[in-house]
């Protein structure tokens, strides 16, 4: 899945940049630095910056040009004053300068602050000039000087104030059915959250909706909407546009691209949303467990924050395609749900792609001993060579209070994926556990930090010494005995 990055919304205005030429002549070859140092040359001669009168920008009343940073020079022997950089947040930005005075379009400035903060509300925004200028000397010789400035920049007022009833989403996983909105959840104040599930694996369209709107015996579309600047924006996190905005001139739909479970956040403070991937259920598909789309044995060990892991040796260098849970058993049509890079890529890192034309991927060396990383968050893949493990285990088993902690329920060891185990097994009553190696206590166990019991949304614990206490129920089991990573996930 592809997402346009926060610079699009100002893209075309960085294009213009290029074009850009701070100065009427060329003076690459005498801007060169003289032999002493820059800074003192400048200093002995007064060339100063500083920021300009208008820099404290007030988007209500601005001019379409705004002074941002001055150069000035107290010594007759500076016959010119020339920009060679200027930068707003780190970003190029097109600007104009007449030998004392740059100025940038109050529009253009405005375009980039809100894109580099994420922040529309009418409150002064901070920002930070870095600047160059070359200072021409009578003798020909020049000398540079630059300096770091501030400024702030305010939005336009005009926002929409936040709705008392809350609000809700609209889109193709309901139908755009106004009578069955997706609600969203006051988070924290002002900031609403709501789960929503995909089932194209292309763009989702939707919108927000003020729940005030929903009261209205006729539900008024377009008039309760909020939405985004470019019509099937993908981008994430991304500004919220609006009927009647000052900046935008109204709103167009966002879509969501990918078929999955997601957390979607409308924050309206500051006026922006973004959508992640809830934290879910990811397995291989590949080498270690033949390429299967029902066998769930070779699952992804979850670290928290939607990142996961796999180690082991891969014998194969196009090892795997990656598939969530939700996905399986769909037969052909399985295949357009999966996770996976560039075909045949054994890069150490990377972005996945979704869906049918996804490729299988591997790591750099066949047969090596890496670990896995996949941050679904950012759709980033990432392996890491391990040393080959020197511990090996006759069996793993499940020991706790279900079978008076003695008689061993076994793991099977994946053939293809070493070091990893799998069982299914019924637990008839609640119970504590433990994972064990070699059916005693004198070789290795495996349990959790005592933080949390396992539950239908906590199937995973970081391990420690502490026993794992899991309700009664059907599980799959998973551990690796090299990083002692476990899952306990319910079979539903």
């Amino acid at each position: 899945m592809t997402h346009m990055n926060k610079q699009i919304i100002f893209g075309g205005m960085l294009l213009c940049a290029a074009a850009f030429t701070a100065c009427n002549e060329d003076f690459e070859d005498w801007a060169k630095p003289q032999a002493n140092a820059q800074g003192e040359a400048a200093q002995a001669y007064g060339l100063t910056i500083a920021a300009a009168s208008q820099a404290n920008v007030v988007m209500d009343n601005a001019p379409e040009m705004v002074q941002l940073v001055t150069c000035t020079a107290n010594q007759a022997e500076i016959s010119n004053i020339f920009l060679k950089n200027i930068t707003v947040n780190g970003v190029t930005l097109p600007a104009e300068f007449d030998g004392t005075t740059v100025t940038v379009s109050s529009a253009k400035l405005d375009s980039l602050i809100e894109a580099t903060t994420f922040d529309r509300s009418a409150t002064p925004h901070l920002y930070t000039v870095e600047a160059e200028f070359a200072g021409r000397l009578e003798t020909g010789e020049a000398i540079s000087v630059s300096s770091i400035t501030n400024g702030t920049l305010t939005p336009y007022s005009n926002v929409p104030e936040k709705d008392a009833k809350g609000y809700a989403m609209l889109g193709q996983w309901q139908g755009w059915n106004p009578s069955a909105p997706t609600w969203m959840t006051e988070v924290e104040p002002g900031v609403y959250q709501a789960e929503v599930i995909t089932t194209d694996d292309g763009d989702n369209w939707f919108k927000f909706y003020r729940g005030s709107g929903f009261d209205d015996a006729e539900f008024s579309w377009d008039a309760v909407a909020l939405g985004c600047a470019v019509n099937g924006d993908a981008s994430t996190p991304n500004l919220l546009a609006w009927a009647g905005d000052p900046r935008f001139g109204g709103f167009q739909t966002p879509v969501i691209n990918g078929a999955a479970k997601w957390i979607v956040t409308l924050d309206m403070n500051k006026l922006y949303y973004k959508y992640e991937r809830k934290e879910s259920k990811y397995y291989i598909i590949g080498n270690p467990q033949g390429w299967s789309t029902t066998d769930m044995t070779a699952m992804f060990y979850a670290l928290g924050g939607n990142k996961y892991t796999y180690t082991t040796n891969w014998t194969n260098q196009w090892d795997l395609k990656i598939l969530e849970g939700i996905n399986f058993n769909q037969g052909d049509a399985t295949w357009g749900f999966c996770f996976g890079g560039i075909n045949g890529d054994t890069s150490a890192t990377g972005d996945l792609t979704f869906g049918a034309d996804t490729g299988a991927f591997g790591p750099s060396e066949q047969g090596g001993w890496y670990t896995l990383t996949i941050d679904m968050a950012n759709m980033k893949y990432e392996w890491t060579a391990i040393e080959e493990p020197t511990a090996t285990y006759n069996f793993i088993g499940l020991c706790g209070g279900f079978n008076e902690w003695s008689a061993d329920v076994d793991l099977t060891q994946l053939e293809k994926a070493p070091h990893n185990w799998y069982v299914r097994y019924t637990l008839t009553s609640d119970t504590e556990l433990k994972f064990r190696a070699n059916h005693g206590w004198d070789t290795k166990d495996w349990g959790s930090d005592g933080s949390a019991a396992i539950d239908e949304k906590i199937y995973y614990l970081p391990t420690g010494g502490s026993n794992i206490s899991v309700p009664a129920g059907t599980y799959d089991f998973y551990l690796n005995d090299i990083t002692g990573h476990f899952n306990i996930v319910r079979v539903e």
